[in-house]
């Protein structure tokens, strides 16, 4: 479905910007769980200690990294489909509505891409080769470094923001900075807190301290789904 004025286009932008502070969501938590364990990173000690706790949680963790890759590739891969795939989500599906309204940016688009070439590419295999057809063992597929996968998220925050100031009058905009990507900053606090408080658990378990709750999400192996 086409759009027929420039409220729906608008309306249309600032999906493609909620899809875009996803991915940075997506991408931040899948470094989160890599870097925790970088001894590069973040030294033998801190990564020792991280290592630790969540192979004390390996299905959990196991399994939030491998879900997280999968949501990463896809929603980037997603913004560039093209030709027949070319759908609602696609960022040229998006840049041929805003030509509608004598908005142009197809020549920045494609230097976007050519830019990136080499990170589309590498994120192109492994969505096709590991998510779509499974023809990998269970190793997570090679994706591009957190720099380059910032780097192309930044970009593209740039081509909307380009976008927004002739939507219209005045312009339009969201707040992004390069440095921060989305909610970049808050899912690392997060996800810290989570690493202390599994290991503050950890020491409470082991002392025999009682834990009192008032729910539970399982009981003996159900759901607890007391009113």
């Amino acid at each position: 479905m086409s759009t027929n004025n420039k409220e729906e286009l608008k309306k249309l932008w600032d999906g493609f910007f909620n899809h875009l502070y996803e991915t940075s969501t997506y991408c931040e938590l899948l470094f989160c769980c890599a870097l925790s364990k970088s001894k590069v990173y973040l030294g033998d000690q801190d990564a020792n200690h991280n290592v630790e706790i969540m192979k004390k949680y390996n299905y959990f963790f196991r399994s939030l990294e491998s879900g997280i890759c999968y949501a990463t590739v896809l929603s980037v891969t997603q913004l560039f489909e093209d030709g027949k795939n070319k759908q609602k989500r696609t960022l040229s599906y998006l840049l041929d509505e805003a030509k509608k309204y004598k908005i142009d940016r197809e020549k920045e688009f494609e230097e976007l891409k050519e830019k990136h070439k080499e990170s589309l590419e590498m994120l192109k295999d492994a969505r096709d080769t590991y998510f779509a057809h499974r023809e990998k063992d269970y190793v997570l597929p090679t994706i591009p470094s957190s720099d380059k996968m910032y780097e192309l998220i930044n970009d593209i925050a740039k081509l909307l923001n380009s976008m927004g100031k002739d939507l219209m009058d005045g312009g339009v905009s969201y707040w992004w900075k390069d440095d921060e990507a989305g909610w970049k900053k808050e899912i690392q606090r997060d996800f810290q807190h989570v690493l202390d408080n599994l290991h503050r658990g950890e020491a409470a378990r082991l002392a025999d301290i009682p834990v009192v709750y008032g729910r539970k999400l399982y009981n003996d192996g159900k759901h607890d789904i007391r009113e």
